[in-house]
């Protein structure tokens, strides 16, 4: 039994191991609702966050005490708590455990793939592109995510700004927002918003808001808060400055958006064109095509083609990126 053989056997004996852990993960998932919405909430409340680590261990150990050992083992590997806050964004019925699993199966999938058409090269090729493709995907979604708390933030500045002109106290004006205003923005105010009832300040909460989602907007905000509780003044005015600011910005990035759409659509075909030509030959002339690996002058050029793609692409993202 040679090498490659072998490594077939255990790709498939993983893969099958995963896939019987996934279907076991999502059961238990749905199983346990309760616990899911406890899960959820911590998670909004702490990824991404900065302040009152301390005061949100015992709601955590709460919410984690019936978590198996390979979930409690992916939750504390570093920098989880990013991943879980851009599933949350996404809205994925899973966890990060899941996620892990579900990209480790792709990968394997491609590589099997890859196997299947007696090439390991392309093996190894479609398992890394199967294995970072929901990682892009997620980031694309946390993007798109974003954008939208971008042209919701003017919205809840007025009603912030109308409660408090009302006679609301400033935390029943974030209760609000966080009641009335749909996702993504309405959920990162009620993590604000169960943050305070947990024990952390309102500068700390409003400083975690601003660790979870990088918006300048969302800072000047912050400091407009800050700032009046310190010093006094007409908040409701100033919300309302803030939030004509945002829409004259949001106005104009869309704007330049529009300007913009004929270079980035150019560089979508620039990019994908060749990539394409590469998969065609692939499947149409294998004999032709694996030159480039085989040989030496064709690993050079095709080092060559994907340096000179990745700088064709930086140099696109350069022409079109205007700073705001």
């Amino acid at each position: 039994m040679d090498l490659l053989t072998i490594l077939l056997y255990g790709a498939i004996f993983l893969f099958v191991t995963l896939t019987v852990q996934s279907v076991y993960l999502v059961w238990t998932g749905n199983k346990l609702v309760e616990k899911r919405k406890l899960k959820t909430r911590l998670l909004s409340i702490s990824a991404g966050g900065k302040h009152g680590h301390e005061k949100l261990s015992l709601y955590r150990k709460k919410v984690f005490s019936q978590a198996g050992p390979l979930e409690a083992f992916f939750l504390s590997l570093p920098r989880l708590a990013r991943l879980d806050r851009l599933l949350l964004r996404a809205e994925l019925p899973i966890s990060a455990t899941g996620f892990i699993l579900l990209c480790t199966l792709l990968g394997m999938a491609g590589t099997l793939l890859g196997f299947y058409l007696h090439s390991t090269a392309g093996g190894m090729v479609l398992g890394g592109i199967f294995l970072i493709a929901p990682v892009l995907w997620l980031r694309s979604t946390e993007r798109k995510v974003l954008a939208k708390f971008h042209d919701q933030l003017p919205e809840a500045l007025d009603l912030l700004g109308r409660a408090l002109r009302s006679g609301h106290a400033l935390s029943s004006g974030l209760e609000m927002i966080a009641a009335e205003m749909p996702k993504p923005l309405g959920a990162e105010f009620s993590a604000v918003v169960d943050e305070i009832s947990l024990g952390l300040t309102l500068k700390e909460a409003l400083e975690n808001l601003c660790a979870r989602v990088s918006s300048p907007d969302l800072r000047y905000f912050t400091i407009a808060i800050l700032v009046q509780k310190e010093t006094g003044g007409n908040i409701a005015e100033i919300l309302d400055n803030i939030s004509s600011l945002i829409r004259e910005r949001v106005k104009f990035k869309r704007h330049v958006a529009t300007l913009t759409a004929e270079g980035k659509v150019s560089g979508v075909i620039l990019v994908l064109l060749p990539i394409a030509m590469f998969f065609i030959i692939y499947f149409l002339n294998y004999n032709y095509i694996s030159m480039l690996w085989i040989e030496k002058e064709g690993q050079i050029l095709l080092a060559g083609a994907i340096t000179l793609m990745i700088l064709g692409v930086i140099m696109i993202r350069r022409i079109i990126r205007i700073e705001m």
